[in-house]
């Protein structure tokens, strides 16, 4: 990522204020990286996607009786979904107002 940051923007040596690890650092062990955090928040929300998909072609070929379990899963799938996007939006906000700061 560095890399990318200094072919825009020439090379300039990273800054790293003393007691805080630089993002190239090893994550400590028993702790997620940042990208891993939201990798797994992300394959959580595609899989309860796809449960809910499964639970509703199972209804529909009959092989379910309980239509409140379908619309849980679907439920479930929904909100899960719907906060996902409001992190995306907040990081793509927070991203535009990092750009917008003059150095």
């Amino acid at each position: 990522m560095t890399d990318d940051i200094r072919r825009i923007g020439g090379s300039f040596p990273p800054i790293v204020p003393q007691g805080i690890q630089s993002p190239t650092s090893q994550p400590e062990p028993g702790k997620a990286s940042f990208s891993e955090l939201l990798g797994g928040i992300v394959s959580d929300v595609n899989q309860m996607q796809q449960t809910a998909a499964h639970s509703t072609d199972k209804l529909l070929a009959g092989e379910l009786e309980d239509v409140h379990q379908v619309v849980v899963a679907m439920e479930e799938a929904q909100t899960s979904f719907k906060l996902l996007m409001e992190v995306r939006n907040k990081m793509v906000d927070a991203y535009r107002e990092v750009m917008r700061m003059q150095v």
